[in-house]
């Protein structure tokens, strides 16, 4: 070999060496960069502090040490939300509650659960997010049973304590089973209020609005009276369970069975025939808002099974028994009296 040639490799043995030096210490710094940033995460999100962030799409976009800053910060952006953290759970949400995916692929978003769940249900592999609890509350892929019933639910009465107290009853049976150790008197005293008859400024006379809260006297059939609808039936079961609460209110009833075949007995409203009544059973409540359906037959029962002939239920006015009536019938009934179910995340 040449001096010429020997010169030409150890230059390239050379050369090799000082770039795989170079390439070292990039490697290096890279890592301190890293560990630098991981450092600064850490010390945000576990500093003593009750840090927020502030999320668009779920993707962080900032974070703040102070709630009322985040905040303010997020309302600027659509479909923005607030974490604490290290929280799993949203403390401020502007998302609509529902989101269908298929697989992994967000398909569309939902303020409604009867609509969201009409459109997953198009959809093959499809799921329904529940944002208010951090999970999944469908899937299209689950089987259902054409016969199924939860037993051990416990029985209250609403007598005579209640006299119009069906609906809060109802909700103390559906709560009790699900561990919580509350009582149809505790509830009877947070469901929100609303006067039977009422008159404004402008000399007319209205009625309360079940859709709002419970209409006249609860307690007593001495005094003027209705009951409640749903929605503040949901809004109390909120407060203890929070985003556990589910309203599936505008489904179809066999889309109850899904969560019945998960061992979460509904809560409904129905009339005390458990069948169809005749248009002359129905009147009107004259409300600040509209005109309200409603009949003096009305009834609230917790639902805890069915088969192809039957619905089960539990039923405060006769608590000492699991009743059973024709499926149709009842079917019928519920929908006539608007289709309104509540129930809580299996």
């Amino acid at each position: 070999m040449q001096k010429s040639e020997k010169i030409i490799i150890i230059f390239l043995l050379i050369c090799i060496i000082i770039v795989n030096i170079f390439i070292f210490f990039i490697y290096k710094i890279n890592i301190n960069i890293n560990k630098s940033l991981e450092n600064k995460i850490v010390y945000v999100t576990r500093t003593g502090k009750s840090a927020y962030e502030i999320y668009q799409n779920d993707k962080i976009i900032e974070i703040f040490d102070n709630y009322e800053e985040a905040l303010e910060y997020a309302k600027k952006y659509e479909n923005s939300s607030i974490k604490k953290s290290g929280d799993y759970k949203w403390v401020w949400d502007s998302n609509p509650p529902y989101e269908v995916y298929q697989g992994y692929n967000l398909l569309k978003k939902f303020v409604d659960y009867k609509e969201a769940l009409e459109y997953a249900k198009k959809y093959e592999n499809s799921t329904i997010f529940f944002r208010e609890s951090n999970t999944f509350i469908w899937d299209s892929n689950t089987k259902i049973s054409n016969r199924y019933q939860i037993y051990n639910v416990p029985f209250i009465g609403q007598y005579p304590e209640l006299f119009r107290g069906c609906e809060v009853t109802s909700l103390a049976m559906l709560l009790n089973y699900k561990g919580i150790n509350v009582n149809k008197m505790e509830l009877a005293e947070k469901i929100s209020k609303q006067p039977f008859i009422f008159t404004l400024d402008n000399n007319i006379k209205y009625n309360g609005n079940p859709h709002q809260g419970f209409v006249g006297d609860i307690y007593s059939k001495e005094n003027d009276g209705y009951g409640v609808y749903n929605e503040p039936i949901y809004e109390l079961l909120k407060q203890y369970i929070g985003g556990d609460a589910l309203n599936l209110t505008g489904a179809n009833f066999e889309d109850l069975y899904y969560y019945i075949n998960k061992n979460s007995p509904v809560w409904v409203i129905i009339n005390t025939r458990f069948k169809p009544l005749s248009e002359n059973e129905f009147d009107y409540l004259n409300t600040t808002r509209g005109k309200v359906k409603m009949t003096y037959r009305e009834h609230s029962v917790l639902i805890t099974g069915y088969d192809n002939e039957y619905i089960y239920y539990n039923d405060p006015m006769y608590p000492d028994m699991t009743y059973k009536k024709n499926k149709n019938e009842f079917i019928k009934a519920w929908e006539q009296m608007g289709k309104q179910a509540i129930t809580y995340v299996p």
